[in-house]
């Protein structure tokens, strides 16, 4: 079963098979445990959609501890404000499949670009501050970089989603810093994509920077609207990538 994963952490193994028994049917896939040590090596062992929680058992140790070892969503069972009544199994199940629904629906246009951190290359600083005035004011996290010294070293600091990259540099061709830019994430199994941003808008052009590493090719002769969804659906890309395939399990090589 490869569909949204569900860890319940009750003391009462009844209680615990019972959910289990209503997830599954529900196309949930669920694990149970007895205490929180087995739920934290659960959790180190095989990323969550869902915890489900009994709020007596863990305590406010127990479940800060839980939510800082995932980004999980959590249901606390018990009787106090904002919990979900344990009682009511069929109650938590259905709380529990609307959460997973959330968090399994296609993120907006918004919550990509709050996530991303982009890096901008170009050693032109008003077009380098006029990107990242725009791309702020999306909601990203910006790094700019004048030339390809600080651009790697910026690099190196990871934590990078994209670099727009200017065609055009001193001292060194777009197309190279590219090829220098996916050699780094290729050694370092890093995944940030990297678009080339240019007024050399030709189909010559495009082919080269694709062949030398660029996930996409835009034109500065296009509009702001169009460099932005473009790259949102790079990033769109990477975060699916990024929160669900590599979480698929890996299949053994054949002897």
């Amino acid at each position: 079963m490869n569909g949204p994963r569900t860890l319940v952490v009750m003391g009462s193994q009844t209680q615990g098979l019972l959910l289990k028994l209503l997830l599954e049917e529900r196309g949930v896939e669920t694990v149970c445990v007895e205490g929180i040590e087995p739920a934290l090596a659960e959790i180190a062992g095989t990323p969550q959609d869902l915890l489900i929680v009994e709020g007596e058992l863990a305590g406010p140790t127990g479940l800060a501890e839980l939510r800082a070892r995932t980004d999980a969503a959590v249901i606390v069972l018990g009787r106090g404000p904002g919990e979900s009544d344990p009682s009511d199994p069929k109650a938590v199940v259905e709380t529990a499949c609307a959460l997973i629904e959330r968090r399994s629906a296609p993120p907006t246009a918004p919550e990509i670009f709050r996530r991303a951190r982009i890096l901008i290359v170009d050693d032109s600083a008003t077009y380098r501050e006029f990107l990242r005035a725009e791309l702020e004011q999306e909601g990203c996290t910006v790094t700019a970089a004048r030339n390809a010294d600080e651009a790697v070293a910026a690099l190196a600091g990871g934590a990078l989603d994209c670099v727009i990259l200017d065609l055009v540099m001193p001292g060194t061709s777009g197309t190279q810093l590219c090829e220098r830019f996916d050699r780094f994430r290729r050694q370092r199994g890093l995944f940030f994509q990297i678009v080339i941003l240019t007024s050399q808008d030709d189909e010559e052009q495009l082919m080269i920077s694709l062949n030398a590493g660029a996930d996409d090719f835009v034109g500065k002769g296009q509009t702001m609207d169009v460099l932005k969804i473009r790259l949102m659906a790079l990033l769109r890309r990477k975060y699916f990538v990024e929160d669900h395939l590599i979480r698929l399990p890996r299949v053994a090589p054949s002897a």
